[in-house]
Order: structure tokens, then C-alpha cells, then sequence
């Protein structure tokens, strides 16, 4: 009995540390929204509007009840402790009371509660697990699967995000788990409605749960063939028919109890959640294989499981899958008909997720614990055949216990590197992320809070407007104004935020998937990022200056000046990415504009490369940032940063070249006149700076 209250009590506290451990970071892009919901949900229902408590198709309604309820909590938390964690936050919650998308930022402070309540859940959930699969398997089967599913960094990075993936994988798996021993002889009812009640609040955390249902249906069919009479006994099918309805009954009576939505308007619920989870299926804007896709095809899934999956549970989970599919090692184990009843439930799941275009890897986050179960046997099964070797090697696997914590340890090696941020591990054995960056669309948001952290050093942080993709998370962390940036979209422009920002923060899988769009990338592209945050040897977040320039981009200008242009326009300096180069290289050069008085639309910079003869290798006449910034928004005294890329010609030879600009009008064809500091008149078209054409060199 001690033993077993101290393996039970081993498996709550060490899921339980490993969830809370650095508990306000990283977050996960979808938290952010999560959080508004969850408020927003208890908001609505305190006052009475019940439709209103319909806010996603997911839908998401355990994350709302636990998200909304510790609010309250951390409300009066804060009230009693408001310098814990010193992150002089607010104790009052209306700053999450407003839309989802909507600033302000939920602070980080109103993180910790919810994310603290769903670590003691779903650590008590691994302890049900736990039992439940030692009633079903046995005990060192049952320990072997805990310590590779509660130390495996893909399963553990979305069991501390606050999204719906970790009650609807843990919920879910408890009611197989419940279901499996009720099916197996017991007859106590009770087994039956925990099933049903766990599938319940599995299926109200998000649809996908119900993905099980054709496995269900296949063991029913199976049972009563008398396929698996060693295990499960015939019920008859009038009995098993009864008891499925009194389940599906049960399980919707959880659904309707905790959705006030329903109680409101049923039907109306209904048909949001059908045209919601309709949307979610053709989202696209995905990456695979090295393409910007809408539909990955079916060796998605197969691809996400072998990079996603430790090969410590990829040993244990083929050698399992094998030894069921070889008759002469099936009929050697004693859990046949359990551990082809588990199987079916992940073949079913990864079958429906393949025929949906939107794929994502985090959706087999849900099939993890079943993967672990039969990882479990399986390495139980190598255990076995060590001890056969009898005398070449003593291993005693009775218990399961030598095994179990050799695998622990080994899982540790795999996910300590990862730490904090487990969400980019990827197989090392497969090449790891820099093969997965080639694969899949990485980055959750993970890297963000680092950005923000150095930004937040600036001087006068809160006067400073970012412009971020994943905005809801760096918002969190960020102490100045932060926008947000967006896919292209012709009803939202906030895809053209960034040139109100001092600062552009852009993230990996937008260059995987050209997002916004690859013009405002190829912009970028060409400039160095002030700030990267590289993890696991990959550039997840790159932070850019903005247009908008701080009185510290001023200081540092490679070549100031105080060129003036009809008293309209000043040019307070320039940079060159270089003075020498190729005629096949590309200089790249930025203007620092003070733009004195309002601008006439119509004017345009006219950038000229000459040589001593005044012939011309480049010419071109553009608005400023490469047309993403009118004149009609811009007030006087704004100082812009404007980034031009010149292009030499191929015809041009080796020798010193004149860098020439000038401010032309289209409608009146005259150009503004150039004026230095002390009004001395320079002719239209003003030399800047000289530039080398060296030779190239032929390979």
C-alpha cells in the first residue's frame, strides 16, 4: 500500500512541477484568446446573457469554466499578494473583459491562476490514468507508459498552454480507459457513466473527441463476433446497444449541462457550431514539405508522429504494433484484445484528421496517451525478452519498475534541451528542427517573450509602438503599445499596421508561409534585424526597425546630414549596406525623411547611379516604403525610415559611381530644390555619396 501511495503520488508531483515550473512562459499563440473567452464567458453568464456564452465552435467550454473561475480567484489573489511575482499588474479583470483581439493585453498575472488550476487537474488526471490502466493492463505496463507519456515534450508543452488540447487529450483518455474495463466483464454501471462523463467534458473542451467513436463502434462489432471472448464477453447486441445510448445520452447531458449557449438557444448554438467547425476545416495558410499549402496531403500525420514522438516511444510503439501484427508473438501476450482495442482509437482519429484539409500537428496531441499505453506494452515486451536472455543480462521486469525509470531518465535527455520551450522538439534521430524547419510550419509563439524583454529595455518602453505577428502574445509581455499584424485581407488592413510601428517584429513560419504577404517580407528581407531570438539554432523572432522613427535611430545614422528639399522635405542622413561592390550585388541604401510641412501626393524620389560621365546605370522613381506609406498619412515633423534597394545595371564597369535623389512632382514635372543647412543651392538632382564597381571575380 505505501508503495503504491508513493507511485501515485510520484506521478501527480512530478506532472504536476513540470507544469508550473517558469509557469509565465513561454505562452501559446492561442492562450491569449482563450483568456478573453474564459472571462468574457463568465462575464456573460453572470449577466444573464446565455446565447452569449457561445464564443467558439471548439468550443472550448471546459478552458471557459476554468479560465473564467480563476479570474475570480486571481482577482482576490492579487488583492492579498500584488507584488507577487513582481509584475505590477492590476488586481482588476475588466482589462480582459473586452473582445478577444482587442487591446489592451491581458497582463501576464492573469496567466498564473488559470494555468496553475489546470495543472492540478490535469496532473490528477495522470494519476486516473495511471490506475485506470493498471486495472486494465497491469501495473508495470501501466508505469512503463506514465514515465514516457508525462516526460514526453510534445505531450507536455500542450498540457501547460491553457488551450482546449490538454483537457479534451485527458478527458478523453479516461473515458476509453473507463469504457474498456466496463466492456471487459465488469458489470458496475458506474464505470460506464464516469465513461460517458469524461467523454462529456472531452468533447465540450473541443469536437475532435468524437473522432473515437468509429474505434467504439468496431470493438462493440468485434466483442459480439466473439473476436476477443478471452477478454471481453458477449453482452448480446440489444444489451450493447442500450448501454451505447445510455452513454451518448449521458455524455450530451454533460455537453448541454455546462454550455449555458444551449439552455438559451439550442438550435441556434447548433448551427453556429456546425458553420464554425465547417470554417475551421478550410482555414489554410498552412506550411508543408517546403510549400505554402491550404491542404496537406495524407503523409501529414505519418511525417508529425515521427518527428513529434520520442524514439524511446517509437521503439516501445512499433515494437507493440509488431508484435500484435505477427501471430506467432500475438498470441504470447496476455492483453491482446485491450491492446488492439487501444490501437484502434489513434487509427481511427489520424484516419478522419487525414480527409480534413486543415492539418496542424498539435491535433494527434489527443491519441498521445494511447500511443504511450502501447509503447508501454511494448517495452514491457522487450523486458521480457532481456530476461529470456537470462544470464547475458539480469533485468528484473515483474514490476516494471527498472524499466520504467531507465526510460524516464532517457526521456529527461530528450526534453531538459528544450526547456522551457519542449514545443520545438522534433526526433533528433530525423535531423531534428533544422530538417523539421523544411517540413512543417514551426513557432507557437515560443521566443516572443524574449523579444519583449529586450525591448522593454529601451528607453522610454511605453512611448514605443510594436507591430507583432502573434500580437496577443507578445502584448502580454511588451510594456509599450503593440499592434497587431495579420494576413492580407482586403476587409482588415491591419496587414499595413507595421507602418505605424517603430518596431516590426516578425516571426519564422511568416517567412515559411509568406505572411502577410511577400512583399512586405521581400521589404524586410533585405535589412538586418536589430534583435534575433534564435532557439534550437533557428531564428524564431527577428525584430526590424519600423518606419517610424525613436530619437535613438537618429543618434546612431551611418552618414547624417540636413539636406533640405523645398522646405518640405529634409534628409537627415543615410546608410549603405556597403560603399564597394559587385555589379551583380545589390546596394542597399536607408533614407532618414523629416517631412517639414504636409506633402503634395503626387511627389515621388527619384534615385539615380552615374558615373563621372553622367551616364546613368540605374534610375527609379518610387513613393516611400516601397508604396506602403501615402503621403496623405503622414503629419509634419515625422521622421520616416525609408529603405530602397538599387539594383546595378550589368552593363556597368568597374569605376566610382554618384548616388543621386531628388523630389520630383508627377503632375507639374518640376523637382524641389535642394537646400543644405546654411540655404546653399545644389542642383536638382543631389549627389549623396560615391560608391565602388569593383571587378567581379570569376569562379
Amino acid at each position: 500500500m505505501k508503495n503504491s501511495n508513493f507511485v501515485l503520488l510520484s506521478i501527480f508531483l512530478v506532472s504536476l512541477v513540470q507544469r508550473v515550473l517558469v509557469i509565465t512562459i513561454p505562452m501559446n499563440v492561442d492562450e491569449g484568446s482563450w483568456l478573453h473567452r474564459g472571462t468574457n464567458f463568465i462575464k456573460y453568464l453572470f449577466d444573464g446573457d446565455l446565447a452569449a456564452t457561445y464564443l467558439r465552435h471548439h468550443p472550448g467550454v471546459t478552458n471557459m469554466w476554468l479560465i473564467g473561475i480563476s479570474q475570480f480567484l486571481s482577482s482576490l489573489f492579487y488583492q492579498l499578494f500584488p507584488d507577487w511575482l513582481d509584475l505590477n499588474q492590476s488586481p482588476l479583470q475588466h482589462v480582459c473583459f473586452d473582445e478577444p483581439f482587442a487591446p489592451p493585453f491581458c497582463p501576464i498575472s492573469l496567466y498564473v491562476m488559470p494555468r496553475v488550476i489546470q495543472a492540478l487537474i490535469t496532473s490528477a488526471c495522470m494519476v486516473g490514468i495511471y490506475l485506470l490502466t493498471k486495472r486494465l493492463l497491469g501495473r508495470p505496463i501501466a508505469l512503463i507508459a506514465m514515465s514516457l507519456l508525462i516526460l514526453s515534450p510534445f505531450f507536455l508543452a500542450y498540457q501547460r498552454y491553457i488551450t482546449t488540447d490538454a483537457l479534451q487529450t485527458d478527458f478523453s483518455i479516461l473515458a476509453v480507459l473507463f469504457l474498456l474495463l466496463y466492456l471487459r466483464g465488469n458489470s458496475n454501471r458506474r464505470l460506464l457513466f464516469s465513461s460517458a462523463i469524461f467523454m462529456g467534458l472531452a468533447t465540450a473542451s473541443k469536437i475532435p473527441a468524437l473522432f473515437i467513436l468509429p474505434a467504439i463502434v468496431v470493438w462493440i462489432v468485434l466483442i459480439e463476433l466473439g473476436v476477443w471472448r478471452t477478454s471481453f464477453p458477449r453482452r448480446g447486441w440489444i444489451c450493447q446497444f442500450c448501454d451505447l445510448i445510455i452513454w451518448g445520452v449521458t455524455a450530451s447531458a454533460v455537453i448541454f449541462l455546462i454550455l449555458p449557449a444551449l439552455w438559451a438557444a439550442p438550435l441556434e448554438t447548433l448551427g453556429k457550431l456546425y458553420e464554425g467547425l465547417l470554417k475551421e476545416s478550410e482555414r489554410g495558410a498552412l506550411f508543408f514539405l517546403g510549400e505554402f499549402t491550404d491542404s496537406p496531403g495524407p503523409l501529414f500525420y505519418p511525417l508529425v508522429l515521427a518527428y513529434r514522438l520520442s524514439p524511446l516511444l517509437q521503439v516501445g510503439l512499433l515494437t507493440c504494433l509488431g508484435t500484435l501484427l505477427i501471430p506467432r508473438l500475438r498470441h504470447r501476450l496476455d492483453k491482446m484484445p485491450e491492446l488492439v482495442a487501444i490501437a484502434l482509437i489513434p487509427l481511427s482519429v489520424i484516419f478522419i484528421l487525414s480527409n480534413i484539409d486543415s492539418k496542424i500537428d498539435r491535433y494527434i496531441v489527443v491519441i498521445l496517451p494511447e500511443l504511450a499505453l502501447l509503447a508501454g506494452a511494448g517495452w514491457f515486451q522487450i523486458g521480457n525478452w532481456v530476461k529470456a536472455w537470462g544470464r547475458i543480462v539480469r533485468w528484473k521486469t515483474k514490476e516494471g519498475i527498472n524499466t520504467a525509470i531507465a526510460l524516464a531518465v532517457a526521456q529527461l535527455f530528450l526534453l531538459v534541451p528544450h526547456y522551457p520551450y519542449y514545443i520545438t522538439y522534433y526526433n533528433p534521430l530525423l535531423g531534428g528542427s533544422q530538417a523539421a524547419k523544411n517540413l512543417f510550419m514551426l513557432g507557437q509563439g515560443e521566443g516572443l517573450d524574449i523579444a519583449a524583454k529586450w525591448l522593454n529595455q529601451s528607453p522610454d518602453t511605453k512611448e514605443i509602438t510594436v507591430t507583432s505577428w502573434y500580437s496577443l502574445v507578445f502584448g502580454s509581455y511588451f510594456q509599450g503599445k503593440t499592434l497587431e499584424l495579420r494576413k492580407f485581407s482586403p476587409d482588415n488592413l491591419s496587414h499595413l499596421n507595421w507602418t505605424k510601428a517603430n518596431r516590426i517584429v516578425l516571426y519564422f513560419n511568416q517567412l515559411q508561409r509568406q505572411l502577410p504577404e511577400a512583399k512586405m517580407l521581400a521589404y524586410f528581407g533585405q535589412q538586418q534585424p536589430l534583435y534575433k531570438v534564435r532557439v534550437d539554432d533557428i531564428d524564431y523572432v527577428m525584430v526590424y526597425p519600423g518606419p517610424l522613427c525613436l530619437p535613438e535611430d537618429l543618434q546612431s545614422i551611418q552618414f547624417p546630414l540636413s539636406l533640405s528639399f523645398d522646405n518640405q522635405v529634409r534628409l537627415l542622413g543615410y546608410e549603405l549596406n556597403t560603399s564597394k561592390l559587385k555589379s551583380t550585388d545589390e546596394l542597399i541604401v536607408t533614407f532618414y525623411w523629416e517631412f517639414l510641412d504636409s506633402i503634395s501626393p503626387d511627389l515621388t524620389l527619384n534615385i539615380k547611379l552615374s558615373n563621372q560621365y553622367r551616364n546613368i546605370f540605374n534610375s527609379s522613381q518610387t513613393s516611400l516604403v516601397d508604396g506602403y506609406l501615402p503621403f496623405t498619412q503622414i503629419v509634419p515633423s515625422t521622421i520616416i525610415r525609408d529603405v530602397r534597394k538599387v539594383t546595378i545595371a550589368p552593363e556597368a564597369l568597374p569605376g566610382q559611381y554618384s548616388l543621386e535623389v531628388a523630389w520630383f512632382s508627377q503632375n507639374t514635372k518640376q523637382a524641389l530644390q535642394a537646400q543644405n543647412v546654411k540655404r546653399n543651392s545644389y542642383e536638382n538632382q543631389t549627389v549623396i555619396a560615391e560608391v565602388e564597381i569593383v571587378k567581379s571575380v570569376k569562379p
